[in-house]
């Protein structure tokens, strides 16, 4: 009998397995488009959310597999960038639909190569200011905990991620379960932690109710308790933001047309603004 796979309260997948009587067989499962792209071979290419204002939801469109030497979409990319005490140490854009790895020290023996790597910087990446010092020790015995790093990538149902560092890793994020107390990612877990259909349903009432403004970005903190209750921002010694692309192409794009012009103007509705991304919007802001 094959393993199920389901999604418990704090937005993780929890891989389920059958007992026997010699112990536990466990055999980890995900859906097909939740599993990593390197898991099934594939690469995605197309776009992956659509919005159908009739039935009032989300219909997600079935993505074109094509092999891994096809070019890469906008849309399975993520933008990110490393602090070390709240310092920028790296930023960058990831460019492939299998996602990345975020770890210490390069590949080696974890992981297909066709993730794109990314590495922490050295301690020295802070300068050599005198508070400094004590901070680069701590970082220097940080960052080996941290060389299997953690898994990133985007499906057409959101933005996932998995821990194989030894190394705690709390975050905060659209479907994080806390605001005010830690949310810790445990190892080898595949956890959801932004919903393509949510975040188009908070886009819509942003651009048709004037609500809040959805929320997309996503805070990795490594080897430290985050969020905590104080209320008020602490330093944290080593932290990944992370932005799917698509997401925050549609709502910068949103912010500058707002509802009106989107309502009224032809298709693609402006330069500035991709036709696939206009066209999404103009079907969020439909009556």
């Amino acid at each position: 009998m094959q393993p199920t796979t389901s999604k418990d309260s704090q937005g993780h997948v929890a891989e389920e397995s059958h007992r026997g009587t010699a112990g536990t067989c466990h055999m980890p499962t995900l859906p097909l488009l939740t599993a990593h792209p390197a898991e099934r071979g594939y690469h995605v290419r197309g776009i992956f959310y659509g919005w159908s204002p009739t039935r009032s939801h989300l219909l997600p469109r079935a993505p074109s597999f094509l092999p891994a030497e096809d070019v890469n979409h906008s849309d399975c990319w993520l933008h990110i960038r490393l602090y070390y005490c709240d310092v920028l140490v790296k930023e960058l854009t990831t460019r492939t639909a299998e996602g990345c790895r975020i770890a210490s020290r390069a590949e080696g023996p974890y992981g297909p190569s066709c993730m794109e790597q990314i590495e922490f910087p050295p301690p020295r990446a802070l300068g050599g200011g005198g508070w400094t010092v004590a901070v680069t020790e701590v970082l220097e015995r940080l960052l080996p905990h941290l060389e299997r790093g953690v898994l990133l990538w985007v499906a057409p149902e959101g933005v996932f991620m998995k821990r194989q560092c030894q190394g705690r890793v709390y975050w905060n994020g659209p479907l994080a379960p806390h605001r005010d107390w830690p949310n810790k990612l445990e190892r080898e877990k595949t956890y959801k932690l932004l919903d393509t259909q949510q975040f188009l349903e908070e886009l819509r009432r942003y651009l048709s109710h004037g609500q809040p403004a959805p929320q997309y970005q996503i805070h990795l903190c490594f080897g430290e308790e985050y969020p905590t209750s104080t209320g008020r921002h602490l330093q944290k010694l080593i932290m990944a933001h992370v932005e799917p692309v698509f997401a925050r192409e549609l709502f910068h794009h949103a912010q500058r047309l707002g509802p009106a012009l989107l309502r009224g103007c032809p298709q693609p509705c402006t330069p500035a603004a991709p036709g696939r991304i206009a066209h999404v919007l103009q079907q969020l802001c439909q009556p």
